[in-house]
């Protein structure tokens, strides 16, 4: 019999390579961050070397989470939609491999992918997200109508000025900018780490685990169909 963690290794094996092939995640997660801090790299050359310091430390802290929230929460959240539709999620839960293991294996494989440790509580969420996307279609419209604004307005893409204070209080309770704050604070290994965006993340994380496992559906809500133009549909494998 092969155990358990053997089991769930193999899954975070399998997972990694399934991302790594996939080009979306590749480049929503790892090349267009890595574009857009090179075009800000011009942008902070004519402040003075303090300033420059700070203001790239929080351009690269925006990108950084701007990369860990595509693969974590929208690639994630999106691929488990795709693979409850197609029916994945059903055959790997009639393998000998756990619920659990399962989970654990996809989330384990997101973080390692996101590099950042904040990715657990956006795998955690974008899991329990998914009770609520009822087709693989209408699912990153959906999600992309929460990312992009949970991103721009933690300030992901540099800070803005003169937002209402209500508006930066509910930012600073969501996971994006207290992960913001964290590369930022890494950056700056002086400035230590703060227990508030620790426990925001870890309460994202308890929550959205809590709620996947209450919550998350293995079957369809609906049969698939066939295309309406009789090519066939080649398997998917997530």
């Amino acid at each position: 019999m092969v155990s358990d963690g053997t089991m769930v290794a193999g899954q975070v094996r399998y997972q990694l390579t399934l991302m790594l092939r996939t080009p979306r995640t590749l480049m929503a997660g790892l090349i267009l961050p890595g574009a857009l801090l090179a075009l800000q790299l011009g942008r902070v050359q004519h402040l003075g070397q303090g300033a420059a310091a700070d203001v790239l430390a929080a351009r690269v802290a925006g990108l950084v989470v701007l990369g860990a929230m595509s693969v974590a929460y929208l690639s994630h959240a999106s691929g488990l939609v795709v693979a409850r539709e197609d029916g994945v999620l059903r055959r790997w839960r009639a393998t000998p491999l756990p619920s659990w293991g399962y989970f654990t294996g996809r989330i384990i494989a997101t973080v390692l992918l996101a590099g950042s440790l904040g990715a657990l509580a956006l795998a955690a969420a974008g899991t329990a997200v998914t009770s609520l996307l009822t087709s693989a279609q209408g699912a990153n419209p959906l999600l992309t109508l929460t990312y992009l604004p949970l991103i721009i307005f933690s300030g992901g893409f540099g800070g803005l000025s003169g937002l209402p204070h209500w508006l930066n209080t509910l930012m600073s309770c969501l996971p994006a900018q207290p992960m913001i704050d964290a590369v930022t604070r890494a950056l700056h290994p002086s400035a230590g780490m703060s227990g508030r965006d620790l426990a925001v993340l870890a309460a994202w994380a308890l929550g959205g685990l809590l709620l996947s496992v209450r919550f998350f559906r293995w079957d369809p809500g609906r049969p698939r169909h066939a295309r309406t133009s009789g090519a066939a549909n080649p398997a998917r494998s997530v």
